[in-house]
Order: structure tokens, then C-alpha cells, then sequence
């Protein structure tokens, strides 16, 4: 479902709160080609036009020019889908909304138990070293 920005952020709040618990919110960002239409159309042309005429469509459509893009913006849960596109002139704004919108959500991500894993291993790690200098004391 397309929505808006503003729409988007707070269906976005609420994707958050909904999959606190269990659950899981994927977020992609991705430039957004208003020619996609229009390339397919060059294709076609390219096709029946002849030899030339082809190549010159060819670099004409990787000609680089500097145009600004907008950016889609998708989020998924299991049951739900929302997009939106956000033009090149707020995109800096909408994006600081976005950070200011995970970072309050940010505690429902779950963390590693890096910290259990590294005590076992520091614990197996001098249990063996034990074991080799009471090893090396009776020989």
C-alpha cells in the first residue's frame, strides 16, 4: 500500500510496537527510476529500428546525466506491506524522522548472548591451561 510519508512513519511506529513482542519488521530503501517505462519502450523501439538507430538508443540511455532520483522506501511484517516514495528534496528530513523512529524502537531488537558465549570460552580456555601445567608439573 502506497502512503504518504507522514502516513508511512506512523504505520511504521505502529509495525514496531506490534511486532515488539514476537515478530519482525524488514525495511528497504532503494532509488526509484521514474523511466522504467520509458526504457522498456526504448527496448522495443531498439528492436525493431535498425542496426544504428539501435546503438544510438543504447547510448542515450547510459548517457549519464545528473538527475535526482526519489527514493522508495519499503517496510514488511508477515501480514503487512507498506511503501512509499520519498522525493529528493525531503529526503534528508524523512530520513531523520526515520533514525529519531528506530531509535526509540531499538530496544525491541535483540541482543546477542555474545557476552555468554565469550565467558564459556574464557572459562574452557583456562580450564585448559590448567590441565596442561598440572600435565607438565608431573611429568
Amino acid at each position: 500500500m502506497l502512503l504518504n510519508n507522514d502516513e508511512f512513519l506512523l504505520a511504521l511506529a505502529e509495525l514496531f510496537v506490534a511486532t515488539r513482542e514476537n515478530g519482525s519488521v524488514t525495511v528497504t530503501l532503494k532509488r526509484y527510476n521514474y523511466e522504467g517505462v520509458k526504457q522498456e519502450r526504448q527496448k522495443k523501439r531498439a528492436k525493431t529500428a535498425s542496426n544504428e538507430e539501435a546503438m544510438q538508443l543504447i547510448v542515450d540511455r547510459l548517457s549519464l546525466n545528473d538527475t535526482e532520483y526519489a527514493t522508495l522506501v519499503r517496510a514488511n511484517t508477515e501480514k503487512r506491506k507498506l511503501s512509499t516514495l520519498v522525493a529528493p528534496s525531503s529526503l534528508d528530513v524523512f530520513l531523520a524522522r526515520y533514525h529519531g523512529l528506530l531509535m526509540v524502537n531499538a530496544e525491541s531488537i535483540k541482543k546477542k548472548d555474545r557476552l555468554k558465549k565469550k565467558k564459556a570460552a574464557v572459562k574452557l580456555l583456562a580450564a585448559k591451561k590448567s590441565r596442561s601445567k598440572k600435565s607438565t608439573v608431573k611429568a
